[in-house]
């Protein structure tokens, strides 16, 4: 078992903790990795192989103790150990990268691999290592239907502490028995990271989160009742006391011949009633107290912001923002082009064909690496939303790539499959350069996919799935008439894909969206 005990971590020059005193345990078998994006996954999931020392708290066994695996969300980080199992003919390394359809030149050409074979042969280098410990951190990223049912059959092949971190429902559901959970918390008066372990898979998980967290709203509900009712009591008593003690400093106005008052205040004198109206006072508050620090200390989940963006966009007025005619768009060359495909053969070349609103992409027949991408004549109205469509290396990135070298000269907004730390520190310096009013409807922007602006600009370290909603953000003051997104689900939380999808199904312009994700596409508005 890998027991991780009162892990606290705080980047450089932020504010606050990114999460304090987290506990979790991995046993033998598949555990999840769940929570909302930039909360603090790869964090933990860095500390415990090694790559980020906590501020305070214990990893058992340490990194020094055990063999760790490790395959990282970003397709551009090419395993260290690309180069050993290139060179490894074992029988163990041949059944892996039979397992995973890993073909013998992909570790040679790493570079021209598309995202979904970099992903396979990433994990086939992690397997490689025969690894105590197995980390696979957003393994799903990129892959078709038939890449992941093998990295599913991997994942079940590994008999060891396996830890995935995903929100790929299918996924989880398929290989975990048990999640660990991040989660926002309001406790008191701040919001805090908050990390439980539940059975299960994600919808196992899910169904015992939400009746928890429905029995601790009620509880919440219940102890801010409670106050208000002691808070009304004790202001009954005080009145009581008031009145008390009014008798007391008053008495001599009770009427000589009014014997029942008279008789009251005699009574209440010999039997200490004035003294027990202000004792139950005085107890009232120490009940009121508690009532208090009950309601205070109560934890339920952290409000979202997810909401809707308003995008006042007008589609461009030109009849064609996108035309290609027909060719073949050549893999592996420094500039995109279609040109006539003269002298190649039909067998090395990958197909494109368009139905509707799908434009769905097939491998070469020949075998082997494909050389280029056969297409028709391609038109993009100024309306159209069009999602591509294929399985991993038919060339999707190169249609993209193609798309806008010949796309009409209008506000455009192009967010590619792969970030990285140098997209990462272009966007906050762009952020940080807006006018303070444009900066303020971006962050706005931000907030509604339910991201943090005060933790964004406190830390200025957006994880990929925040770099990709803040990417979005920044485009909309420039109100773009085309959108071409390439894989915009990737490292995206499931509330986030949710309210993306929203927003893209309400586009007004041109939109082209790469994705295999067929739940996305279809909660964006496209048909199969």
């Amino acid at each position: 078992m890998l027991t991780m005990n009162g892990i606290t971590f705080t980047y450089p020059d932020a504010p606050e903790p990114l999460f304090e005193r987290v506990d979790a345990a991995f046993p033998i078998g598949w555990t999840a990795v769940l929570g909302d994006n930039g909360i603090g996954k790869s964090t933990l999931m860095a500390i415990a192989h090694g790559r980020l020392r906590p501020d305070a708290g214990t990893v058992t066994p340490d990194s020094r103790g055990m063999i760790v695996g490790y395959c990282p969300q970003d397709t551009a980080d090419a395993p260290e150990n690309l180069e050993e199992f290139a060179a490894d003919w074992s029988p163990e390394s041949i059944a892996i990268r039979d397992d995973l359809a890993v073909a013998d030149d992909w570790p040679y050409r790493y570079a021209n691999l598309s995202g979904g074979e970099r992903k396979r042969l990433q994990i086939a280098c992690a397997l490689a290592l025969h690894p105590d410990v197995l980390i696979l951190d957003e393994p799903t990223n990129h892959v078709d239907a038939e890449t992941r049912e093998r990295i599913v059959s991997a994942m079940r092949g590994y008999r060891d502490i396996g830890i995935v971190v995903s929100h790929d429902v299918e996924l989880i559901d398929a290989t975990c028995a048990r999640c660990v959970m991040f989660e926002r918390r309001h406790v008191g008066a701040r919001n805090m990271t908050v990390v439980t372990t539940l059975r299960g898979g994600y919808s196992e998980a899910s169904r015992q989160m939400e009746l928890r967290n429905g029995a601790d709203v009620a509880r919440a509900d219940e102890a801010r009742r409670e106050v208000a009712r002691l808070a009304a009591v004790k202001a009954q008593r005080f009145a009581k006391v008031q009145q008390v003690e009014s008798d007391k400093q008053h008495g001599e106005r009770v009427e000589r011949k009014d014997h029942d008052a008279r008789n009251r205040r005699q009574l209440a004198k010999m039997t200490g009633l004035d003294r027990g109206v202000t004792r139950a006072y005085s107890q009232l508050d120490g009940r009121l107290a508690a009532a208090k620090r009950a309601a205070d200390s109560a934890s339920v989940p952290a409000k979202r912001y997810e909401g809707a963006l308003w995008m006042d966009i007008e589609p461009a007025r030109c009849r064609e923002l996108i035309r290609l005619g027909p060719g073949v768009i050549r893999f592996g060359e420094a500039s995109v082009s279609v040109s006539s495909g003269d002298g190649e053969s039909a067998d090395s070349l990958c197909r494109t064909a368009r139905s509707g609103d799908r434009i769905r992409l097939s491998p070469s027949e020949g075998g082997g690496a494909a050389a280029g991408l056969m297409i028709p004549a391609i038109s993009i109205g100024p309306r159209d939303h069009i999602a591509v469509t294929g399985p991993n290396g038919a060339g999707k990135s190169s249609l993209m790539g193609a798309m806008l070298a010949h796309a009409a000269d209008v506000p455009c907004l192009a967010i590619a499959q792969n970030t990285t730390n140098e997209d990462r520190v272009n966007t906050m310096e762009r952020l940080l350069a807006l006018p303070a009013e444009t900066r303020t409807q971006v962050l706005s922007a931000y907030a509604r996919l339910d991201a943090d602006p005060d933790r964004l600009l406190a830390t200025g370290r957006p994880s990929p799935g925040e770099l990709r909603k803040l990417l979005l953000c920044l485009a909309l003051p420039a109100k773009p008439q085309l959108m071409v997104l390439d894989e915009p689900t990737n490292h995206l939380d499931l509330t986030s894909k949710r309210t993306l999808a929203r927003l893209l199904a309400e586009y007004p312009g041109a939109l082209i969206v790469v994705s295999h994700d067929e739940w996305f596409l279809g909660l964006a508005g496209f048909g199969r």
